[in-house]
């Protein structure tokens, strides 16, 4: 035989083997390169309907007194400042960072541990590339979280395996029989083989739409181990706690690939194909598996946690440099939590490209006014928002952050409720009524837009004047916006007046967006009418009527 054809098969393998590390080198180039030139930009994640409500269903099972409740998360568009948040490259870490926001934390030493981990992704490259690429191992689904389908296991119908070990066990004694007696052995064998393939495909029918499920907790589990293998300091306890969780795992990830096949096609799948029919190896493989995630279900969870964890405080970090043009910082938080104010220098709305900064110190009620478009709402949400990111992710969109902890709560973007029945200003009031019935140990910033808008000018003000000075007597720091400027002169002594303006300039009205100090005083709205060409009577007597208003305290009678 020609040696040289004996030479060909080493040679094979080697060109094998060669391909595969090139194909890994390549593919490791290409992912570094793809979140290299992602990080710090705007996520350009498309989200599929129903995607975000089936992100939400893990901070759901974990929903709590003290967390933003829905009409807070409504009102600050945080659905859209969670968008813009969501960097991650997991499932378990879009799903963990939604939770993180929907529950700030109310501990200064939790918040700056956040920060430290947060900080070295942000500043250490290697490390960040390492989680991330064990990460992508897991991937994202395109409509529902991992925790919606890990949710389902639940709904499996389970079996024993004695069924399965019996079938074996016939075809052991039938193949044996068969050598002494095939007359009596061989229908024993043919109603085996009978029973086995119906069985086989009965109990497949009911449990493979469930293998989604073990795969993504394979998927968390290998990502796991890789992240495992990891040296980074900074998160010993999470790597320290993630083994922990890897190795009440063992058993279920050893020979998975009997279950989970994932090549399937060629001539050895198609074998064991065959002898998975005859066997039931996969599915006694499987209920044991399914035993395994049932009485182990916490554990599975709580490295979810912990990956998603992870992956969330990678994508805060990429924010942190998304934002870094702009300007972020770190918040400064109070460590008694008898103190209420709030202290913030630069501080701009994260949804807005090219911001206008304001700066407050308070530690009293503010009430804002204003004419609208000044810039009152979005202030009012850029106070409420940077208060969730100071007590999430430790990161606020402003020069500096001194503040309390807050309970943050808010009552702006209120809608009728016709599916209740409920008026806006059913709605209305029920929203405030929840911010004056708060149980809460900590300090509550409150952010209202427009206090009972929906009811008669002499009402609004009769009552609205009493429950923002309830609101200011409890362990509230009330942020308020209103257009009745008679609110500024009742509540004078328990709120501090702020105001935002706007000049008229050739016919254009220009706003500059800045809180000033004191009431609003112009009167660019019947300056508008004028503008818009109202005839000259109407506009005289508009401005007289004011003028009059303002000396008298009374109306002119028409």
């Amino acid at each position: 035989m020609d040696i040289r054809f004996l030479l060909v098969i080493p040679a094979l393998l080697i060109a094998v083997i060669v391909k595969a590390i090139y194909d890994n080198i390549t593919e490791k180039k290409r992912f570094e390169e793809r979140v290299r030139i992602k990080w710090g930009q705007y996520p350009d994640t498309e989200y599929a309907p129903g995607k975000l409500e089936s992100i939400r269903k893990y901070y759901d099972s974990a929903a709590e007194d003290g967390d933003i409740d829905d009409i807070t998360w409504k009102d600050l568009n945080m659905d859209d400042i969670y968008m813009l948040l969501n960097h991650t490259e997991s499932a378990m870490g879009e799903e963990v960072l939604y939770k993180i926001l929907r529950k700030p934390l109310y501990d200064k030493e939790e918040i700056m541990y956040r920060n430290r981990i947060i900080d070295h992704f942000l500043k250490n490259d290697s490390d960040r590339i390492g989680i991330q690429r064990c990460l992508s191992m897991i991937g994202r689904s395109d409509k529902n979280s991992f925790f919606e389908i890990f949710s389902r296991i639940n709904d499996i119908k389970k079996e024993s395996n004695m069924i399965h070990y019996m079938t074996d066990a016939v075809w052991i004694v039938s193949a044996a029989g068969m050598f002494f007696y095939v007359k009596a052995f061989l229908p024993l064998f043919v109603l085996n083989l009978i029973f086995a393939i119906i069985t086989y495909y009965k109990r497949k029918a009911e449990i493979e739409m469930y293998y989604t499920i073990f795969n993504y907790i394979l998927k968390m589990q290998y990502a796991g181990s890789k992240i495992a293998e990891l040296d980074i300091g900074i998160i010993d306890k999470e790597i320290s706690e993630l083994k922990a969780c890897l190795k009440e795992f063992a058993s279920f990830r050893r020979f998975s690939g009997i279950v989970l096949n994932k090549s399937g096609g060629n001539l050895l799948d198609i074998f064991f194909d065959y002898i998975r029919i005859l066997t039931h190896i996969d599915l006694i493989k499987f209920n044991n598996m399914l035993d395994t995630v049932i009485t182990k279900k916490d554990i599975i969870l709580k490295s979810y946690n912990i990956i998603g964890s992870l992956d969330a405080m990678i994508a805060a970090a990429s924010y942190r440099e998304m934002q870094s043009g702009i300007g972020f910082c770190v918040p400064d938080i109070e460590d008694d939590m008898s103190k209420k104010y709030l202290d913030v220098r630069d501080i701009y709305h994260p949804l807005i490209k090219e911001p206008v900064f304001n700066s407050i110190y308070t530690d009293n009620g503010i009430l804002i006014t204003g004419s609208n478009a000044s810039g009152k709402s979005t202030f009012l949400k850029a106070v409420a928002i940077n208060a969730v990111l100071a007590q999430s992710i430790a990161t606020v969109n402003a020069g500096s952050y001194r503040a309390s902890c807050f309970k943050i709560m808010t009552s702006m973007a209120l809608t009728d409720n016709i599916s209740d029945s409920k008026s806006y200003f059913i709605v209305e009031i029920l929203s405030l009524k929840r911010i004056l019935t708060s149980k809460c140990d900590i300090p509550v910033l409150c952010c209202i837009d427009e206090v009972l808008r929906g009811t008669n000018t002499i009402e609004r003000i009769a009552a609205s004047s009493r429950i923002l000075h309830k609101l200011n007597t409890k362990n509230i720091l009330c942020f308020a916006a209103t257009h009745d400027i008679e609110l500024t002169n009742i509540l004078k002594n328990s709120y501090t007046n702020y105001h935002f303006q706007e000049k008229i300039e050739n016919d254009n009205i220009i706003f500059d967006y800045k809180l000033h100090k004191g009431a609003a005083v112009t009167r660019n709205a019947i300056r508008l009418l004028n503008m818009l060409k109202y005839d000259e009577d109407i506009v005289k007597d508009a401005y007289e009527l004011a003028d009059t208003f303002e000396k008298t305290g009374a109306w002119n009678i028409l």
